[in-house]
Order: C-alpha cells, then structure tokens, then sequence
C-alpha cells in the first residue's frame, strides 16, 4: 500500500501550530502532517538562553523529527517560521524534500527595520504589545486583514514579554539566513508563497524566486500577510500542486 509523505508545519511569532487550523483537514488526505510549536509558543518551553538565533531552533525541529523517526519530509513554514526554514535549509537539508515559505519574511524595509530596533532598544521599559500591535498594522494595515489582525494579536498576547524579548532579536536578525542561503545554494525546491498585498515582504520574494532556479513564486490575489488564514483554499491547492509536481520530478529523474 502506499506510504504517506511526511509534511511539517511551522507557525509564526506568537501563534502555535493551530493556526493552521485551515490546513488540517485538506492536508491530512495525502499526508501525515506534524505541527510544531516552536520555543515558548503552545506546547512548548522556552529555551533557557538570553535571545534566539535562527540557528539554536533548527536542533530542536531536527530532535522532534528523530524521536518521530521521520528521515525527510516536507515543510510548510510562516512568517517567522520562515526564518528557520532558511536555516534548515541551511544545517538540516537532508531532513527536507520540499520547503515552502508561506508570507516569507527574508528582509525589513527601514521603517519595520526601526519599529523592531526600537522594540529591542526599549524592552525593558515599554509594554511589549503596543510594539506588537504597531507592528500587525504595519504588516496587515487594511480593512480586509482585521481577522488577521485579531488572530495575530490575540496569540501574542499568550506569549509574554520573555519571551518576544526573545525572538524580537531573532526578528531583527531575519535577513541573516537568507543572505547565507544566497552564498550557500541549495538544490531543495522551494515554493514562495505570498498574498499580492503582502507590502512589507513581496518585493524580496520575487527577487529570491527569480534568482534561484529551484524557486517557484506563487501570488495569490486579494490576499495579505496571513495567507493560510485569508485565502486558505488558494494556499492549500498551490502548496499541494507543488508537492506533487517535485514528486513527479523526482520520479522521472530517478528513471
């Protein structure tokens, strides 16, 4: 009988892995899905450090799929989740068939650059949230996003200063994987996926899909930042095309 492929989900700043709640019961059909909270998110502690980098989660993803005996699977990450998907791409290829990098955060423009920067320079004085909601108006700012909003602060709030204290450092240094990457490619086939009114990110992700030759780019239209939430059908179908069209790909090559 046919084994089911592997898929792992990782979620943004602030949420858990029930934000993708859109995708479960579509994806659970062709697959066995993993939904990971990362470090102080959901489910899980947070790691006993002062900040993050990118590169101290990777172990931890890597140490769920080893205790799963998972060998390879394919990735679904947002948002922040991207970050460490570049940096497994990076430390963990091996462990990845497919890498799809949903509302991709690669790089700040200078005001979100500023608005991060002051959340770290001001950590221990101000309120956390207020930089939180500052900063999901910033990337969500229109009447159509308010459900996005609403979700994005909502789980935030759950997270506690701590713990942002801690990822805003990993926030702010979000490009670093991604310059890497770029000097270090890869052969994984990635699929950019990003609502058309995703301002603060779309620029870079078509630069990164037409510079990399095992990038696909995906746009979907009427859509911002919280594509697996906004246009949940448009995100299931494309992230699922791509799957199986790197299957057959795949198969052909090893013939």
């Amino acid at each position: 009988c046919h084994q089911k492929e592997w898929l792992v989900f990782l979620h943004g700043l602030g949420g858990k892995s029930t934000l993708f709640y859109k995708q479960a019961d579509f994806f659970s059909k062709h697959y066995n899905l993993v939904f990971i909270d990362l470090p102080g998110h959901g489910d899980s502690t947070g790691l006993s450090v002062n900040y993050y980098e990118a590169t101290q989660i990777v172990p931890k993803i890597t140490e769920v799929l080893d205790k799963l005996k998972i060998s390879s699977a394919h990735f679904l990450t947002f948002s922040v989740g991207t970050i460490i998907g570049n940096e497994l791409m990076l430390q963990a290829s091996p462990y990845i068939r497919t890498m799809t990098l949903a509302g991709p955060v690669l790089k700040f423009n200078s005001w979100s650059k500023f608005l991060i920067q002051s959340a770290w320079q001001l950590r221990s004085l101000a309120p956390y949230m207020v930089f939180y909601k500052i900063f999901a108006y910033l990337i969500m700012p229109k009447n159509s996003h308010a459900k996005s909003r609403f979700y994005f602060v909502r789980e935030a709030a759950n997270l506690g200063r701590q713990e942002f204290i801690k990822w805003t450092y990993l926030l702010k240094n979000a490009h670093k994987p991604y310059e890497r990457l770029k000097q270090q490619p890869t052969t994984i086939p990635m699929l950019y996926l990003i609502g058309k009114e995703d301002h603060l990110f779309l620029a870079e992700a078509k630069k990164a899909a037409s510079s990399n030759p095992y990038a696909t780019l995906h746009i979907i239209d009427d859509c911002g930042h919280v594509c697996v939430i906004e246009k949940s059908a448009a995100c299931n179908e494309a992230v699922h095309s791509f799957i199986q069209q790197n299957n057959l790909y795949e198969k052909a090559s090893s013939l």
